[in-house]
């Protein structure tokens, strides 16, 4: 950091400092009386806005102009508080110099600047440097220019009604980069009459420059994410790729890959500003907000590995002026078991319906093959659904075509020829457009053997009405009582399938009370199940639905035994028929099914599995990502299929319908390498097919779980489109840090990513500290208080400081044991268990260190790292990367006994306690 700039006689550099400094504050000052009248005078969104107000303007236009203006006088409010962020000066072609501002939000009109909102193409010009070449549009003009100075981030303050910028960095290209404490004080620098003599010349030197050469860091002292109000040249055009963009963005820590991805979701959503968006955008928004009825600006998810950085985050969309709730931000763990319960119908619920219930269980599976070779098992398990579907389809098809009904045996054929005019991988989107031109036959031949079966089963029913006036009663009410239990025994029998097919073109299964109708239905339903079975020489599962029943009604409550004959060739054909009037239902129903066989076969061979669990129904939460992404996927390719019938409308019932309102216009992954990839190939699934917006960030190098993505290849499977994008300029970090960084990558075999500081940083930094054999709490605690000390006796101040420890048992203990310590300075010591952010920001925080991925400190203490490596063999050199990287400039590091043999590479890189 230099020294102050000379005041004896003003240099150009001073002047050109004094221009922009003054320019500024004149155009903070305008912007900012500007947005003041503008929200006086605010329309408040009234209805009479209207012309007149009917059917096409009372509803969603009403709400939509409300919701519009409380945007734009949000948007005025934040505009008062922050006028501008940027300034760039430029010189034209014609050699004529301009400045553009640019600002967060929208600017009132009429300012007298030229003012570009930082998602507008204009606004590029604040990510590039002086002497950067670039085409704008200025007035709807296109101009050659060339930058002339860059003035990023502004920072304006309004301090007793007199507006200021405080720490700004003025980047002048070749004359230099200066960081300016106050604009206010450049241009009225306080009057001092200097003595001239040794002691005021001595004690003058001592006061604080307000303009410093180079960029001036700042101290973090409040825990969130750094505030980037400007990309740079990198990041700005990552944000900006269009929204059909599907990419994955890579980089070290502190780069501001979360930054980036929280500005492109903030420009994309942007409707507002006319030049945000490409055309092609607004045209792909209007198609998918359509389809699925949602407005685009809440139509958007993002998923966070950790409920620690979910909330993290929240913060720094609300300060990019949107709200993050819940109902935005994920952990998958929570967000993929509400979908398979509520949407998928994969886990069941006390009403019925789901094949299957999540166990805290892995014991049966092979581990390590199916966290290797995640993609083999899946693709194996979908070829393996695939072919059963296709197989079964064709043998219900062969079936029917040999019928002695000659119109039966006709519409046997025409399926018979769908089906094998298709392929293995394309029968479920191949199979709905052909099935719909046969739907009528099909329909025909289901109306007429239920006609049939109807007047069996109500000459039955009319016998047993005779004989005992009381058994509808009785009837509806067993049915009912069948209902009401959990249905947790495993069925699965074929019987079931075709049973739950019916049930999906009829009255919704698993009501408590049932009408007159669904009771004769059951009953209808449970008969020829029986039917069925007698055809075929076998008995019913007693487990499954129909066979509770006919165990129930016994064997003088049934058809006779002509009757069931009957019964049974009607069935026969009516089961097959239905499978293909039920397409859809089928396709999913038939998941559960096939993975119930696929690993049980599996099992038998040693592959993927090493037993069965306890339970049929059983599955593990490996499993469910398996089953959910299937789903997905399947659900995806119908409806395919129907985008490509003309005039078909998509379903809106059953697991599509659910699929349809669970798609978001935009995907967004944070910390995506601690994702399996099945994982991330569901989120990617959910981006709408029109739009597939999807884009992940992440860091290799940080991979924190064994099941987390390891390499580019598994990001292809998830779809071959991709971009790889890498940003290496860490914001983040002090000189010593990324130079351990880069040491600690190295550790594990791999070569450590690119890092770079920004150009002339003023911080160097403190080599990090080491402390070996502190094996108690109270030793620990000890040390921690003496290096934090240093801390504030360097900084002037507490920053953000974070402990950490390798297990949630330890958070608690450490955290009293140093609380007691910091009393003598009047500090607090806060566990964090769980991960939750609990203190003030002056407050020492404990934390679990599973929980800190993308967070950042001024310091971070890591704690007992030789236990971490006897802990995680393969995994400690990312743990110790992941602690590391979270601290900005101060790391501490002790060990319960000596330095392990595996860091001590890392020995020059450390010192005992930091100089004061």
């Amino acid at each position: 950091m230099a020294e102050s700039m000379p005041s004896s006689s003003k240099s150009t550099t001073e002047y050109e400092l004094d221009e922009i400094a003054r320019d500024t504050l004149d155009c903070i000052e305008s912007v900012a009386v500007g947005a003041e009248k503008a929200l006086r005078t605010h329309g408040g969104g009234r209805p009479d806005a209207f012309a007149s107000v009917n059917t096409f303007t009372g509803g969603a236009q009403v709400g939509n102009l409300r919701a519009i203006s409380d945007n734009e006088r949000v948007a005025l409010q934040k505009l008062i508080a922050e006028p501008v962020v940027a300034r760039v000066e430029f010189i034209d072609e014609d050699g004529k110099t301009g400045t553009i501002y640019i600002t967060r939000g929208s600017p009132p009109a009429n300012s007298g600047y030229t003012i570009a909102t930082r998602n507008s193409p204009l606004s590029r010009v604040a990510s590039l440097e002086p002497g950067d070449d670039a085409t704008v549009r200025i007035g709807g003009i296109e101009r050659e220019i060339e930058i002339l100075n860059v003035t990023k981030p502004i920072a304006p303050q309004k301090v007793e009604e007199v507006w200021d910028s405080r720490d700004s960095v003025v980047d002048l290209g070749a004359n230099g980069k200066f960081t300016v404490v106050s604009f206010r004080e450049l241009l009225n620098p306080v009057d001092a009459t200097i003595a001239e003599d040794a002691w005021d010349a001595w004690e003058s030197a001592d006061q604080k420059a307000n303009v410093l050469e180079g960029i001036r860091r700042a101290v973090l002292s409040h825990m969130g994410l750094r505030d980037q109000p400007i990309l740079d040249r990198f990041q700005d055009e990552i944000f900006r790729l269009p929204i059909n963009t599907r990419c994955f963005l890579s980089g070290p820590p502190g780069t501001g890959k979360t930054t980036t991805l929280i500005r492109r979701l903030g420009q994309k959503i942007d409707l507002e500003d006319e030049e945000a968006l490409l055309p092609t955008e607004r045209s792909l928004i209007e198609r998918a907000s359509q389809e699925t009825g949602t407005n685009h600006r809440t139509s958007w998810a993002m998923f966070s590995p950790t409920e620690l950085l979910r909330q993290y985050v929240k913060e720094a969309f609300a300060r990019e002026g949107f709200a993050a709730s819940d109902n935005h931000i994920y952990t998958w763990t929570n967000f993929r078991d509400a979908i398979a319960r509520d949407y998928l119908r994969l886990l069941r619920t006390s009403t019925g319906g789901g094949a299957f219930q999540k166990r805290d269980i892995d014991s049966h599976m092979d581990v390590p093959s199916i966290t290797d070779q995640a993609t083999e098992w899946f693709d194996d398990f979908d070829t393996f659904y695939r072919k059963n579907l296709h197989s079964g389809l064709a043998a219900d098809a062969t079936w029917l075509s040999k019928s002695v009904d000659p119109s039966l045996a006709k519409l046997g054929e025409k399926l018979l020829r769908a089906i094998d005019s298709s392929v293995l991988h394309n029968v479920i989107s191949h199979m709905p457009p052909e099935l719909a031109a046969l739907q009528d036959e099909i329909k025909k031949h289901l109306d007429l053997g239920r006609n049939e079966s109807q007047r069996i089963v109500t000459r039955t029913l009319n016998r047993l009405v005779h004989d005992d006036r009381e058994f509808p009663s009785a009837l509806k009410k067993e049915i009912e009582r069948q209902l009401a239990q959990a249905d947790f025994e495993d069925a699965e029998d074929q019987d079931d399938e075709i049973d739950a097919l019916e049930d999906e073109e009829s009255l919704p299964g698993g009501a408590r009370t049932v009408s007159r109708e669904e009771v004769k239905r059951r009953y209808t339903q449970a008969v020829s199940t029986l039917a069925r079975a007698q055809a075929r020489r076998r008995s019913v599962s007693e487990k499954g639905r129909s066979g509770r029943l006919l165990k129930w009604l016994g064997e003088t409550r049934i058809p006779t035994d002509d009757d069931l004959k009957a019964l049974g060739v009607i069935a026969a054909s009516q089961a097959r028929l239905r499978r293909f009037s039920s397409f859809n239902a089928l396709v999913f129903r038939s998941i559960a099914t096939n993975y119930r066989k696929f690993r049980s076969q599996r099992s038998t061979e040693g592959r993927w599995y090493a037993s069965l669990p306890s339970r049929s129904s059983d599955i593990s939460w490996r499993e469910l990502d398996l089953l959910v992404l299937l789903t997905l996927r399947v659900a995806g390719e119908v409806m395919s299929a129907y985008r490509r019938m003309p005039a078909a409308d998509l379903p809106e019932g059953g697991i599509l319908g659910g699929v349809r309102t669970l798609y978001r216009n935009q995907i967004l992954v944070d910390e995506a390498t601690d994702f399996s990839v099945l994982q991330l190939a569901s989120m990617y699934e959910l981006s709408h097919p029109l739009t597939r917006s999807f884009f992940m960030c992440g860091d290799l190098n940080q991979r924190l779980t064994g099941w987390g993505i390891k390499s580019s290849s598994e990001i292809d499977w998830i779809t071959s489109d991709i971009e790889r994008r890498s940003i290496t300029v860490s914001y983040r970090q002090s000189g010593e840090l990324v130079r351990l960084a880069k040491a600690v990558a190295t550790l594990s075999g791999t070569e450590p990513d690119e890092i770079e500081l920004p150009e002339r940083l003023d911080i160097e930094g403190v080599p990090p500290v080491w402390k070996m054999h502190l094996t108690s709490d109270a030793d620990k605690a000890d040390w921690l208080f003496e290096r934090i000390q240093e801390i504030e006796t360097i900084v002037g101040k507490v920053p953000t400081i974070a402990v950490l420890v390798n297990d949630e048992q330890e958070v608690e203990p450490l955290a009293k044991a140093l609380d007691h310590r910091l009393q003598d300075i009047n500090l607090s010591a806060v566990a964090c268990k769980d991960g939750k952010v609990v203190g003030n920001d002056r407050d020492v925080r404990v934390f679990n260190i599973e929980y800190i991925k993308g967070l950042e400190f001024e310091a971070v203490f890591f704690t007992g790292l030789d236990q971490t490596i006897e802990n995680h063999p393969d995994l400690y050199s990312k743990y110790l990367y992941v602690g590391a990287t979270r601290a900005a400039t101060y790391l501490g590091i002790t060990f319960s006994g000596k330095c392990p043999d595996l860091i001590e590479s890392l020995h020059d890189h450390f010192r005992d306690a930091w100089e004061t």
